[in-house]
């Protein structure tokens, strides 16, 4: 408490609030939270790894006369959230170092929901979130802060548990049966058993939430590592379910040649594989490592990255094949169409999620076209003009859609197969053909639209693409490397190429 009284984000809150215009001032929530559990384990100690700073401030006051006050101090600015909480968003109170480095303080106001502090504790969700510290004044002694902690949230700190303090807790605001699993997940801990009880019983009330929480709660529970225990708890406490009920479905398909596992098992399994693949990416792909691990940490939207969808996508690719399952007159299972089939149910859960175009987009592709490397890599000879076309179809999403088909095979036949050691070949050759051969030819083309017009006639328009897309192909593949080469080439192949232009199917 000593070390907290001393913190400068507090001190210049403390600061402002001696003006007078606030009444009894609290700190409570995760900030307090995640400062006491990093006193017991330094491991845990996730202040220092921030980019922003939270702070949840409960007070009898006015919560927008204190907001204003500390974005005037502080130079922030000042968010209305709800009629009794507002949120002031100011740089680090720290010093000019700090302020220089963009870290950013978040601070919540609310008034408080009951009488005394005890009462507002009361209605919060974990006994580790029902912990408070007054800030405008400092008992027992002028340099000493108090813990107010009613419901045990510091012996829970150190036993690492998470424990609800009343089923009500879920009754008021269902989102908290994930947030459960989140925090758990983050923080490491158990689910103490009488709230994983609470949950389950009450799990059909996630259905109620709106998608943007239900969005940012899944996608912080996917950045956790690993996170294929957590998508296990989700479903063990009956809320993935409730999220995407198609799941259920999975646990009902036998495992068949050329899959070891029951279906729902080697869906859990390619999670674990993309984990493993993210973990070990400098190992596994020396070469292409480094842009890979950039694109995949970029957020695509607020909160969402490509390594999140990536991980979504490992225990729901295979959504669609429990309504394509067929057994072929010769025995075997199949499972024609599966990608197609699951198409609609992913966009489903996109919609529901609230994720934006890209996002959907990106889901929607890997789920589209996941079986595809594995059938090019399939073959005896892997040209370059199919690696070419492969990677025009796909477009952007290709490189994401590769590195699922690592995982997804991986967990079909395991790493010891020959089959996952000439797909591992493929891919590297893939990766490299992309960055050198396929990207030079869609950004530096030898040959350009207004050389093909100037200088062999060719009109504005649908043929001038078709052309142009032929010479990317082969400047791609290795068949001309210079100008006048290429200019060769346009000479030889034009009049064949208007031929086939006319002919093709519409």
């Amino acid at each position: 408490m000593d070390e907290l009284g001393r913190d400068p984000h507090l001190l210049a809150v403390q600061a402002v609030a001696a003006g007078g215009r606030v009444g009894p001032l609290y700190l409570v929530g995760g900030y307090l939270r995640d400062f006491l559990l990093g006193s017991f384990d330094v491991a845990n100690d996730r202040r220092g790894r921030a980019k922003r700073i939270d702070l949840d401030l409960v007070i009898w006051g006015k919560p927008e006369l204190f907001g204003r006050d500390l974005v005037t101090a502080l130079e922030g600015s000042l968010i209305r959230l709800e009629p009794e909480t507002v949120r002031a968003i100011v740089r680090s109170p720290i010093g000019v170092e700090d302020r220089s480095a963009g870290m950013i303080v978040q601070i919540d106001i609310s008034r408080s929901k009951g009488e005394t502090i005890e009462d507002d504790l009361a209605l919060r969700d974990f006994t580790v979130n029902a912990m408070a510290v007054r800030l405008d004044t400092r008992h027992p002694t002028p340099d000493t802060l108090s813990l107010i902690d009613p419901a045990g949230g510091l012996n829970d700190l150190k036993e690492k548990r998470l424990r609800a303090l009343a089923p009500s807790a879920f009754d008021r605001d269902p989102l908290r049966l994930i947030r459960a699993i989140r925090l758990a997940a983050e923080l490491g801990f158990t689910i103490e058993e009488t709230t994983r009880q609470w949950i389950v019983e009450r799990a059909s009330l996630l259905g109620t939430v709106a998608g943007e929480r239900l969005r940012d709660e899944l996608f912080r529970v996917l950045d956790t590592v690993p996170a294929t225990p957590w998508i296990e708890h989700l479903d063990v406490l009956q809320l993935l379910k409730v999220l995407v009920p198609e799941v259920e479905a999975l646990k009902s398909v036998p495992a068949s040649m050329p899959h070891r596992l029951p279906l729902w098992e080697h869906s859990l399994q390619t999670l674990r594989s993309v984990e493993l693949l993210l973990t070990n990416l400098e190992q596994l792909f020396p070469e292409d490592a480094l842009w890979l691990r950039e694109r995949l940490g970029l957020e695509i939207e607020a909160g969402v990255t490509e390594a999140a969808i990536l991980k979504l996508l490992g225990f729901l690719h295979d959504i669609g094949k429990p309504e394509t399952r067929s057994i072929q007159p010769d025995g075997r299972v199949r499972f024609l169409g599966h990608e197609q089939a699951g198409l609609p149910v992913l966009t489903r859960l996109c919609e529901r999620l609230r994720l934006g175009r890209r996002a959907t987009n990106l889901v929607t592709n890997i789920e589209r076209y996941h079986l595809r490397p594995i059938h090019l890599s399939s073959l005896a000879t892997v040209t370059a003009s199919a690696q070419y076309r492969f990677f025009r179809e796909l477009g952007d999403v290709a490189p994401v859609v590769l590195l699922h088909s690592w995982a997804d095979l991986l967990a079909t036949i395991g790493g010891e197969a020959e089959e996952f050691s000439r797909h591992q070949v493929f891919l590297r050759e893939a990766f490299r053909f992309y960055r050198a051969e396929f990207m030079a030819s869609q950004v530096k083309p030898i040959v350009r639209g207004d050389d093909l017009i100037r200088m062999f006639g060719v009109v504005p328009g649908p043929f001038l693409g078709y052309v142009l897309d032929r010479l990317r192909e082969a400047q791609a593949t290795g068949l001309f490397n210079s100008r006048e080469d290429a200019l060769a080439y346009v000479q030889e192949h034009l009049v064949s190429w208007q031929q086939s232009f006319e002919v093709r199917p519409s």
